[in-house]
């Protein structure tokens, strides 16, 4: 009877144990965050509506240049504190140049969903800016489970086990584009592939630590690409060979390219 009894207990322990193993499978195995360019500024229509009167862009140096990101498309985000400090690594990119008059980095609250460009019009106004670089991001998570069997025969199984695949795809975008005509003048990106290992009982944690770890990454990726923009950008300044015009304010020059 005690042996039945005994046998009958450890049955129920392993069926609950083996259940919540179980349970760990359903866990979702696709996470998405982005932000979005094309839809902050909105229908090419629209654009076409708004756009200035001048197709051709004047560019008038020294510029004042904008940092902002665009609008998430949901909630679940990179927290403000993430953006600005991506703002502030590339910051110094453009203060190397002194095509670069200033430099303003604008946080998220003052740019709305699908605003546009009469959005970046108000940007323009408010902190005395001709061009913006728009950041955003893209980043995809898959999570590729693995070792079940052993997982779910094993009663310690999600400590010892081998654990989930994790895939972290993460692109950031930077866009330069010059306010009064509506034109992008460069853009410059950072990629980054992240894989890793965790088990059911770390899964939340570690996808959370991919999600940052990758988007620094592709920040330090990014900054590196956007380095070689501007100085191709520069050069472009410097023998007006670019798709624009060039205006100089009052007393500056054009400082001569080093080789």
């Amino acid at each position: 009877m005690n042996c039945r009894f005994t046998m009958a207990a450890f049955l129920l322990v392993l069926i609950t144990l083996t259940g919540s193993c179980v349970t760990t499978r359903s866990k979702e195995p696709y996470k998405h965050l982005k932000t979005s360019i094309i839809r902050f500024l909105g229908p090419v229509e629209k654009n076409n509506s708004e756009k200035k009167e001048t197709s051709e862009a004047t560019i008038t140096v020294p510029l004042k240049v904008g940092i902002a990101f665009v609008p998430s498309n949901d909630f679940g985000d990179f927290p403000e504190k993430e953006r600005m400090n991506l703002m502030q690594e590339i910051a110094p990119e453009f203060e190397n140049y002194k095509f670069v008059e200033s430099i303003e980095l604008i946080p998220s609250l003052y740019l709305e969903k699908e605003g546009g460009f009469s959005n970046l019009d108000r940007l323009q106004e408010l902190f005395d800016i001709n061009v913006i670089v728009l950041l955003s991001y893209d980043q995809s998570q898959f999570a590729d489970s693995g070792a079940w069997s052993i997982t779910y025969w094993t009663i310690v199984g999600a400590y010892i086990v081998k654990g989930e695949k994790n895939d972290t795809h993460t692109l950031i975008d930077a866009s330069l584009f010059h306010i009064q005509s509506r034109k992008m003048l460069f853009r410059a990106a950072g990629i980054n592939h992240l894989k890793s290992r965790a088990t059911p009982i770390n899964f939340t944690e570690q996808v959370r630590k991919d999600s940052l770890d990758s988007y620094h990454q592709a920040r330090v990726d990014l900054t590196k690409n956007l380095k070689e923009k501007l100085y191709s950008f520069r050069k472009m300044i410097r023998a007006s060979s670019g798709a624009f015009k060039l205006k100089l304010k009052p007393g500056y020059e054009l400082e001569p390219l080093k080789k």
